[in-house]
């Protein structure tokens, strides 16, 4: 078959060499940037709210469900980690179905599953039953996070590539200040209803939950009404499928006919034919044939050297945040109990840790905890701590926005870790309560914008044939570092305060040296902006 691309009825002297990527990448840059893609940023705005929510929920009601549910401090630890857990044991799967079945079914599926986690958890009465609860939301979570950010970049055009990623990045930001509101509209009123004494008693802390299925039912519902990306009906040979896509997006945006559009082919049959009517079967063999390009050379190369610094940024970065809500309480509570004053910020953590272990042992002693363990509930200064961190992290992905294009990626990585690992090593010299929030804020916002930075670089870098699967492995062991530093991190603290803190700084440092080694697809991928 001859495919042609059709622009004013004159075809360009190098169509002969260029690929269907290259022509997509020229459909996607006639279709603009305009409504549709806003639609899809919308969905993509729900969608991180949601994911946030399930792995932010936990840090929020440690203090007030402390009594509830009777949790030591490993407990707490082991509810922070469970939903990293769950993304662990699901990752390599969900990444696999995604590159062979696509993005929008799991999408879909994805945030239904999240939904109704939510109400599970919303109904817990046992620590147990919550625990659970936050595993399944691991699991459906492993679903939409690396589909949400590879629907994006595949329906973008490199002008504004790098851009929207960090667009992107600072959704996370807007939900840490919206899981701050959310908890400090709720979490501080005395809400309690009792159905069944000792069997069905809803807390603060339950009604907090319940809210959380709010965002994952619009991200649902968003999703249903937006097509499958073009780049992964093209790579599967969909060629007619992929143009109506773009036709479809390109009437949206500039609101001219779809046969208007001037590119008619993208010389794609004779490269990736697959029947029309594909089995599952067959698009699962197909994706596991192409699954191998990732482990050779060179993608196997980047998969390692990007998966050393997920794991490593994952651990500081994941323990510390979701920590950051209850260490704002204990120098709240401290505060409180001493008229106002503060002390160095590791005489209020050992101090705190001390008390809880004593708690938790006299009521496993007395079988009861009701006249024993009185909650360290937070106030307002842990909320607005959280919304301090998420404005942070916005402020730094909008400057970062700024400065890609003219400083690059790598150089903004490398100064972002240096800073994260300076403000973390920060605390020891620390009392003031102000200083401590600022600077724990910091530490997680720059870590942060890092992250979303070093993300746009690892999907610019492998081919879309692998893109889901590469992003999941990464998060996958990214979030095995969250998992292993959640349950870590109250471990340290018991060993003494200063500890983590230090160690989160020199492996930081670590880190930084890692960036020199990483690609630079700007200048690999500057033809047709994508692999």
């Amino acid at each position: 078959m001859k495919g042609d691309i059709e622009i004013n009825n004159k075809v360009p002297e190098n169509e002969a060499t260029k690929t269907p990527m290259h022509i997509l990448e020229e459909a996607l840059e006639y279709s603009k940037f305009g409504y549709f893609n806003y639609k899809l940023m919308f969905a993509t705005l729900m969608s991180v709210f949601s994911f946030t929510s399930v792995t932010t929920t936990s840090s929020y009601i440690l203090s007030s469900a402390e009594c509830d549910l009777n949790m030591s401090i490993m407990q707490k630890g082991l509810l922070n980690a469970m939903p990293f857990f769950g993304q662990v044991v699901a990752g390599p799967f969900t990444g696999f179905v995604t590159d062979a079945l696509g993005r929008k079914m799991f999408l879909i599926w994805g945030h239904a599953g999240i939904l109704a986690c939510a109400l599970l958890e919303g109904t817990s009465q046992s620590y147990w039953m919550l625990l659970l609860g936050k595993l399944l939301d691991g699991i459906f979570l492993s679903f939409t996070f690396s589909a949400t950010a590879v629907m994006v970049t595949e329906f973008t055009h490199k002008g504004v590539r790098d851009r929207v990623l960090l667009v992107y990045s600072s959704f996370m930001s807007s939900s840490l200040i919206l899981c701050a509101l959310v908890a400090w509209g709720i979490l501080t009123n005395p809400w309690d209803f009792i159905i069944i004494k000792g069997y069905l008693e809803f807390h603060p802390w339950n009604i907090y939950l319940y809210s959380t299925a709010i965002t994952s039912f619009i991200a649902m519902l968003l999703y249903i009404h937006l097509p499958e990306s073009p780049k992964f009906l093209l790579t599967l040979g969909k060629e007619s499928e992929a143009l109506e896509v773009i036709k479809r997006m390109y009437h949206e945006n500039s609101g001219q006919p779809k046969d208007s559009f001037p590119i008619t082919s993208f010389n794609a049959s004779g490269v990736h034919y697959t029947p029309e009517n594909i089995s599952i079967k067959k698009q699962l063999t197909n994706a596991l044939l192409q699954s191998k390009e990732l482990f050779m050379r060179p993608l196997i190369f980047i998969l390692m050297l990007f998966a050393i610094s997920t794991f490593v940024n994952l651990f500081a970065y994941s323990s510390l945040r979701l920590w950051f809500p209850q260490i704002s309480t204990i120098i709240e509570n401290h505060q409180s109990k001493h008229g106002g004053e503060t002390d160095r910020f590791c005489v209020m953590i050992d101090g705190y840790t001390s008390e809880l272990a004593n708690n938790v042992s006299l009521a496993a002693a007395n079988n009861s905890i009701s006249d024993i363990c009185v909650p360290h509930t937070a106030g307002a200064d842990t909320y607005i701590n959280g919304i301090i961190l998420g404005f942070l992290s916005l402020a730094l992905i909008l400057i970062s926005t700024a400065l890609v294009d003219f400083v690059g990626q790598k150089l903004l990585m490398f100064v972002l870790f240096i800073a994260c690992a300076t403000c973390s090593a920060s605390l020891y010299w620390t009392s003031s309560s102000i200083s401590i929030g600022i600077l724990l804020a910091a530490t997680c916002a720059l870590m942060q914008c890092a992250l979303s930075l070093q993300n746009t670089v690892l999907m610019r870098s492998v081919p879309t044939t692998v893109r889901a699967l590469a992003l999941t492995l990464i998060i996958m062991l990214g979030r095995v570092g969250s998992l292993v530093g959640s349950v870590l991190f109250p471990v340290m603290l018991e060993g003494g305060c200063m500890f983590p803190f230090m160690t989160l700084s020199i492996i930081t440092l670590c880190v930084a040296g890692l960036v020199y080694f990483f690609p630079n697809p700007k200048k690999e991928n500057s033809a047709a902006g994508d692999k």
